[in-house]
């Protein structure tokens, strides 16, 4: 069982690592992406990780259930076992009052894989440090492809990685469209990554700086880690991650995703607030470095594309104003939706068949997901479901800000089960001032205003599984004890 349970452990390093890779088989091609039937690379992995957890459940038990296990285990002690529980309760009957069911049915399977995710990760146990790592690691690839497609101006398309062709000329690309210096207009592709656009690669980086600076905090200088031979000094450590935080910066900026911006900055100032109410003079040092260094990268690349950055914050362009114009038209449909189907929803996934009902004869383009996740949840699972929704973030932000205010503790869960492994030894320099629940704080934050602003954290794959990856890691230690 021992081998068992390092394969269980290392499939989720792999799959935390494989996530923001897009390679699917399509089943069957729909009128837009939100239509589409996939199977993902990613979810097979998944599938078998969460099969072999269960045939390593049942094995601890002898293959019988005890009074003291439930394979779920949403007792009544875990208000946030409870959440989850009723909102993909609420997600499945709302298939029944869905235009399309297998649609619907389909999308209900997204949910159930992404709560199957965050399950692994509170169940599993695995080492914080390595499911960091892992994370890490794929960002930096992303970030990597990103900047390389900024300066080059085109992407590649590649089937077996799940990448599409995106240029600059082409209508539909998520482009920059600005007056160069000479008086010439000037269309710029967004960096991409691997991802289906540019925000959902800023919304990860922006987590990803969090997170990044977060560790930076909590390992300070005294850090080693022994695991076969392999030995990471702390000077080594802190070099690789201010790498990391630099690359993510850049990445971030060529993305020119505004809600990511605004998303990493908000979540900055609860992390630095938080820290001068802890009086973690180390935390603040580090929130200040990390902040300059940030600051830095963004103030040089701004300083080389000035016209770029000032054409997305001041709207002055055509591009600019059309977006802004729709995401206010996207947000009076979901309302009009919602009138018609408050209790019950439209069916999860159904939002897009259900403004083909209200705005027949448009162009398929024209059929997108509000860009506002708590309004997309309403609009598909109705009230209760929209209610579960929020009771969860609510809970998780209402429990970490008493946490992180008014309980003082020395490597608490977000911390400590960052250093956690069963195989390495740790040499901890320092204990963590109340800086875990602070942290949680300010990735919840982030996640808040990214799901405010766009809808891609419910409504397309990836960020199904990425937002319940994020909740898994913040979850508190009220969830052990599910």
């Amino acid at each position: 069982m021992k081998y068992l349970e390092k394969i269980i452990e290392y499939g989720l390093y792999l799959l935390v690592f494989l996530l923001p890779i897009q390679t699917r088989w399509i089943i069957r091609p729909g009128l837009t992406e939100y239509q589409t039937y996939s199977l993902y690379g990613t979810d097979i992995l998944l599938i078998f990780i969460l099969l072999l957890f269960i045939v390593y459940k049942f094995s601890i038990f002898n293959f019988q259930f005890s009074n003291n296990f439930q394979l779920i285990n949403f007792q009544t002690n875990s208000k946030l076992g409870w959440l989850i529980g009723g909102l993909v309760v609420i997600s499945f009957v709302s298939i029944f009052f869905a235009l399309n069911k297998w649609l619907a049915l389909y999308k209900f399977g997204w949910l159930i894989l992404g709560a199957g995710l965050f399950w692994l990760v509170v169940r599993v146990k695995p080492s914080r440090a390595k499911l960091f790592w892992s994370l890490f690691v794929g960002l930096a690839l992303q970030s990597l492809l990103a900047i390389w497609q900024f300066f080059t101006q085109t992407t590649f398309a590649n089937k077996w990685l799940g990448l599409s062709l995106h240029q600059a000329a082409e209508l539909g690309a998520s482009v920059v469209a600005t007056v160069g210096a000479d008086g010439v207009g000037e269309r710029w592709l967004r960096a991409y990554g691997g991802l289906d656009h540019p925000n959902i690669l800023g919304g990860i980086l922006a987590i990803g700086i969090i997170l990044t600076i977060n560790l930076i905090i909590t390992y300070e200088k005294s850090f080693r880690i022994t695991n076969y031979e392999l030995r990471i000094t702390s000077k080594m450590q802190e070099i690789i991650l201010w790498i990391m935080l630099v690359l993510f910066s850049a990445a971030l900026f060529f993305s020119f995703s505004r809600t990511a911006w605004l998303a990493l900055a908000l979540a900055l100032a609860v992390m630095m607030i938080g820290a001068v109410r802890k009086k973690n003079f180390l935390a603040q040092k580090n929130i200040l470095q990390a902040v300059l260094i940030s600051g830095l990268i963004f103030f040089i690349l701004f300083f080389q594309f000035p016209n770029l950055v000032v054409t997305r914050l001041y709207l002055n362009d055509r591009l600019e104003a059309k977006s802004n114009n729709e995401r206010l038209e996207s947000a009076k449909n979901s309302l009009s939706i919602i009138k018609k189907n408050w209790l019950a929803g439209s069916g999860i996934g159904n939002y897009t068949l259900a403004l083909n009902r209200l705005k027949p004869g448009q162009e398929s383009f024209y059929y997108q997901p509000a860009h506002d996740v708590y309004l997309l949840i309403l609009s598909e699972t109705g009230i209760l479901g929209f209610i579960s929704f929020l009771g969860l973030i609510g809970y998780l932000i209402i429990f970490n800000f008493q946490f992180s205010i008014f309980k003082q503790f020395s490597m608490n869960k977000f911390s400590k089960a960052a250093l956690e492994t069963r195989n390495w030894k740790l040499e901890i320099g320092r204990n963590d001032d109340g800086m875990s629940g602070v942290a949680n704080l300010s990735v919840l934050t982030a996640v808040v205003v990214l799901m405010g602003f766009d809808h891609w954290l419910w409504s397309l794959h990836f960020g199904v599984l990425f937002f319940w990856l994020v909740l898994g890691l913040i979850a508190d230690s009220e969830i052990e004890k599910s």
